[in-house]
């Protein structure tokens, strides 16, 4: 009867938890269509294609569930046998027989276990007879050993591959490094704080395969580098599992509290869908970890300097020069021998002035410092970190200035034993001040104005001068009692709040939901001065440089994000089986608001209402963008031989029509270990690992401007009506409208090689990869005739390509117990071509050659091949014709100007004669100079020994140049200003010869003749001797450590105490003509070069933990 009544009740409880399953389904697709509904799916053409997947996706998890369930009940019931059950004990020690502390010791097939202490030892009670315990230990093999009889088991740990172990961050989740059948690079923190720097993303160059970074600038607050993946274009950045802004915010991050990045290169990419083409960086922050609270400090002072600055001749060197170029042009000379002997004197009006030296010091210093306290206990850990940033200017008026701080603080707590929740929150407050003109402007003419006319007037130092060439002077622009400034205040706060459930009666089932809310606030505030301008010499007015103006935005930005994943992973014998099912929905809203007056002369502040009414404006707007996901996902291992991970991603996008708003975007990828084969293990054994890779992937770029397949009007004020001068509205359409702009395709596909030998003593990666773009945007004006009178709409007509190669090989050791080293070489070439580009049709053959884009990889350019020089004035006038379109023939070559090829050989140069070099050789009115170099290489070096240590990092570029041309600072004879450098020229030997007289003696040089105007030669023509390679190799880094040994640390209380030096951009290998500018130096507007000058960094700084 009892039996019966036991059966009855187990009957019951199963058939009570199968209701309660069902309950739990039931809410789930009842809350799940709500939010369909609200957010207004169920319209969606692909909304019955993801009901069936759901359902069929949840009654597998259900049968699952169910099967699981009666195994778990069964088991409750079974009857146990009692064992033999006792104390083990023992001690772990290393290859050298030293105690190996924190080494796992578990049951096998249990939780229970327990790590050895700092002496190695490790005690665990209730352990039965029939038990194997398992030892494992990071870049340790593990080992299992079978207690049987014993109570004391002590065992020797050997050196195993530490990297198969590696756990990484993949979308929606972890894996082991071993397991990955994608494209994926991992750097942890220990890297990452090799380098120091205000910039993240400065950190990280040199250091990732497929990565490439290029700094632009080395302003205060100025974070906008380049970065892509393989030259795919920015990233999608993922912190904490939730998609954030951009570059800028990812470049101003803590390093301090980041534990690793992962960069996804491949298809393994395509699971975080749109904008994920261009590849995905996710950002795991520090969490807590058990123990006793923790609390650490690094901060470091760093004293900067330019890498390089161009370097002008003074003001007499420059008019002896002048004189030269009238004369090589023919014209009289511009500046009497009177006017030069006193500048050669320097008397009084007549001195030199150091424009650059005037307004930029040598040196300038910044600091940094974090502090950061973690702990906890199994149910809850904690971590909390506060940092400060400061960093100024080079400006001598201390203009410049950025200051930051970081906050962030996490939470991670066992709610029941099943169910955690995981917080983080981070606030960061930015305050970025500068010149009210953009600096670039006063950089130039810092080093273009003449340097005869002085900075203020002979008779007052309070008046300011208007310098030639356009009467702009940098001392006044920069100056914020003069001139005003520009100050941008920001605050940003991210908060993510997850829930992680594992369901106690299906194992290996977990759900997680993901919430993140995030708000950006920002404050920008301009003030112009105007500001009077006088004669050098007489102190005369001449003009007031622009007028009294305050300017004022704020920029508001709100991101809603909500996820929900379901995940199931079970090991079944030899066979690993994952699945999961992902719904995502985020929005983000923008807003801005801008105001702005003039302000009498009398009168200038901060205030806009203190401003004059009548020249007050405003404006304002405010936008939105919603976006949604389904995801699927299936992972299959067997026996860590054979992989296989397939991903369907259906993404939605408010930007388009109905129609075309959803699209459905697949990927897969294979792998095999040959390594775990037994024909392979068995002849190389030194072979730890050795794997092949595939994957192929779509992602969906969501491109164009949204809601174009609405008819529209835009409102204007603009058409005055006389006589009574009467402004009216007027509301012309928006264009012809586009209900077919639809998502940019892109189809990525790789294939690469892991491998790992004599147990990580090396290792390596290989990969090749391309990538299509489809349907990207252009619009057909160019295609159609003129007449046409609408305006065309973006369409989907575009296509384009990228190929290239990305390696990586490492090597580390261990020699003694002392002496540690390790060295990893990476390296990524990229290279892309337009397929297809709408466009008028091609006049003829040679047309389409010079100016056909299609099917030829990027920054190609047109050149003039150079072949020596003209050596006298007779070689010149029996060469070809040089300059045919202005009638002059050879008639102003000199001796020293360059001869160009006659290619198609008509006898005269013209642009059919030019030829085409194809390895990034940028033009000078085109962004290609602005690009990443194709080919980017870097090399890390560390080495240990004792206390101290080393850490090494070279970087570098190649398959690019800089151009030096007429339209930049770089050029001679448009400004009254010539660099250095072309003192080194051809020129007469005596300066007041007739430079076109044969029978005049000349000095060789390695420039060409200076002249003040090159009609008649095709001396600044683009050609080979104007690009310059700018292939270069930096001591990017070095780093310097010394820790205090253990007896002191345990004298002083401390933990770890290690002081430090680190050097930035110390020593660079390029060109010799580039010592005026910074080969990885972005060229900025116009291609001219006036960009912030990047910085030599030298640091001290400690790293304490207590």
């Amino acid at each position: 009867m009892k039996s019966g009544e036991g059966t009855l009740q187990k009957q019951k409880k199963e058939i009570a938890v199968t209701i309660s399953l069902k309950k739990l389904f039931l809410i789930f697709y009842i809350k799940l269509f709500k939010f369909m509904k609200k957010i207004n799916f169920y319209r969606e053409c692909g909304y019955h294609i993801l009901f069936k997947t759901i359902r069929i996706v949840s009654i597998t998890l259900f049968l699952l569930l169910t099967t699981n369930l009666q195994t778990w009940a069964n088991s409750g019931n079974s009857q146990t046998v009692a064992q033999q059950q006792k104390e083990v004990s023992g001690t772990v020690t290393d290859d050298y027989g030293d105690p190996l502390p924190g080494v796992t010791v578990v049951l096998k097939g249990t939780t229970v276990g327990t790590i050895t202490n700092a002496e190695g030892v490790y005690s665990l009670s209730n352990v039965p007879d029939d038990a194997t315990l398992v030892f494992s230990f990071i870049g340790m093999e593990t080992q299992e050993v079978q207690v049987g009889d014993q109570t004391e088991i002590s065992i020797k740990m050997e050196s195993g591959d530490i990297s198969l172990e590696e756990v990484v961050a993949v979308g929606y989740g972890v894996r082991k490094k071993e397991t990955l059948s994608g494209s994926i690079t991992n750097i942890r923190t220990d890297d990452i704080q090799k380098s120091k720097s205000e910039n993240l993303i400065n950190m990280l160059q040199g250091k990732v395969s497929g990565l490439l970074v290029r700094q632009k600038s080395g302003a205060p607050g100025d974070f906008s580098n380049m970065i892509s993946v393989r030259g795919f274009g920015e990233p999608l950045y993922i912190i904490d599992g939730v998609p954030r802004d951009g570059s800028s915010y990812f470049a101003q991050l803590n390093s301090n509290d980041i534990e690793s990045i992962s960069v996804l290169k491949d298809a393994a990419a395509s699971i975080y869908g749109m904008n994920a083409a261009n590849g995905v960086i996710i950002v795991t922050t520090k969490r807590g970890h058990v123990g006793k609270p923790s609390v650490s400090y690094s901060g470091f002072y760093s004293a900067k300097e330019p890498t390089g600055l161009p370097q002008t001749v003074d003001a007499y060197s420059y008019r002896v020069l002048r004189n030269e170029m009238d004369v090589n042009a023919g014209l009289n000379p511009t500046f009497n021998e009177e006017t030069l002997e006193k500048y050669r004197l320097g008397e009084p009006g007549y001195t030199d002035t150091d424009w650059l030296g005037l307004t930029m010091k040598d040196a300038t210093f910044s600091h940094s410092h974090n502090l950061s306290v973690s702990g906890g206990t199994e149910k809850t850990k904690y971590f909390t970190s506060l940092e400060y940033n400061n960093d100024n200017g080079l400006l001598r008026s201390d203009v410049q200035e950025y200051e930051r701080i970081n906050f962030r603080g996490g939470i991670k707590t066992k709610i029941t034993e099943d169910l955690t929740l995981d917080f983080n929150t981070s606030l960061r407050h930015t305050y970025t001040k500068g010149p009210q003109t953009d600096y670039i402007w006063a950089y130039k003419f810092m080093v273009v104005n003449d340097r005869g006319i002085g900075a203020y007037t002979l008779d007052n130092p309070d008046h300011l001068t208007a310098p030639p060439p356009n009467g702009v002077n940098p001392v006044g622009r920069t100056s914020e009692e003069r001139s005003g400034y520009n100050r941008v205040s920001e605050l940003r706060n991210y908060n993510t709040l997850k829930l992680i459930y594992e369901l106690p009666f299906v194992k290996g089932l977990k759900i997680t939901a993901n919430t993140a809310f995030d708000s950006r606030h920002t404050d920008h505030r301009n003030l112009q001065k105007e500001v009077d301008l006088y004669d050098y010499r007489t102190d005369a007015y001449i003009k007031t440089d622009r007028k009294n103006q305050f300017q004022k935005w704020n920029n508001q930005r709100y991101r809603f994000y909500v996820m929900g994943q379901i995940d199931y992973n079970r090991k079944f014998g030899r066979h690993q089986i994952g699945a999961s099912t992902i719904a995502e929905y985020r929005s983000i809203e923008d807003g801005s608001l801008y105001g702005s007056r003039l302000y009498e002369d009398v009168y200038t502040n901060d205030v806009i209402n203190q401003g004059t009414p009548t020249t007050a404006t405003n404006s304002g707007d405010r936008s939105y963008q919603k976006f949604a996901a389904y995801i699927g996902r299936i992972n299959y291992d067997f026996a860590g031989k054979y992989l296989f991970e397939g991903v369907v991603r259906y993404d939605g996008s408010y930007r388009y029509a109905p129609e075309n708003r959803w699209a459905l975007f697949p990927s897969a990828s294979i792998g095999w270990r040959i390594s775990e084969e037994p024909f392979f293990a068995d002849n190389l054994p030194f072979v730890n690992n050795f794997k092949l890779r595939f994957s192929y992937g779509e992602s969906g770029y969501d491109a164009g401007q949204p809601f174009r397949y609405v008819p529209a009007y835009s409102s204007s004020l603009g058409y005055v009506l006389s006589p009574n001068s009467l402004t009216v509205g007027y509301a012309p359409p928006s264009g012809l409208i586009d209900n077919k702009l639809s998502w940019v395709t892109t189809v990525t596909s790789n294939i690469g090689i892991d491998f790992s030998l004599w147990k990580g003593l090396l290792g390596g990666t290989f990969d090749a990869f391309q990538r299509e773009d489809d349907g990207l945007l252009g619009t057909r004006i160019q295609s159609v005739p003129n007449t046409f009178g609408a305006t065309f709409p973006q369409e989907n007509i575009n296509s384009a390509r990228t190929r290239g190669l990305d390696m990586e090989i490492t090597h580390r050791n261990k020699i003694g117990k002392d002496f540690s080293y390790s060295i990893a070489v990476n390296a990524t070439f990229s290279r892309y071509m337009d397929r297809h580009i709408e466009r008028a049709e091609f006049n003829d053959s040679w047309d389409r050659w010079q100016n056909g884009r299609e099917n030829r990889y990027n920054n190609f350019v047109w050149l003039f091949e150079t072949d020596g020089r003209f050596e006298s004035v007779e070689d010149a006038e029996t060469a070809v014709l040089h300059t045919p379109a202005n009638h002059l023939g050879n008639s102003k070559l000199l001796p020293g100007t360059y001869k160009m090829k006659d290619l198609d050989g008509d006898g005269i140069i013209t642009a059919k004669d030019k030829s085409s070099e194809n390895w990034n050789y940028g033009g000078s009115r085109s962004s290609i100079n602005n690009l990443n170099p194709p080919l980017q290489f870097g090399s890390s070096i560390s080495a240990a020994y004792k206390n101290f240590d080393i850490n090494v990092l070279l970087q570098g570029a190649s398959l690019y140049s800089k151009r030096f041309h007429a339209d930049d600072i770089y050029g001679y004879g448009r400004y009254p200003s010539v660099h250095e450098q072309y003192l080194d020229r051809w020129h007469t030997a005596d300066p007041s010869a007739d430079p076109y007289d044969p029978s005049t003696e000349w000095v060789e040089g390695f420039y060409g003749p200076l002249r003040k105007n090159f009609a008649g030669t095709k001396d600044l023509a683009p050609s080979d001797f104007w690009f310059v390679p700018a292939t270069y190799l930096r001591l990017k880094n070095l780093e310097v450590g010394y820790n205090l040994p253990e007896n002191v640390l345990d004298r002083l209380g401390f933990e770890q105490f290690r002081v430090f030096f680190n050097g930035s951009n110390l020593a660079t290998l390029t060109n010799d003509r580039l010592n005026e500018i910074d080969p990885e130096k972005w060229e900025g507007p116009y291609s001219a070069g006036l960009t912030y000058p990047l910085l030599r960094t030298y640091s001290f700084g400690i790293n304490l933990k207590f």
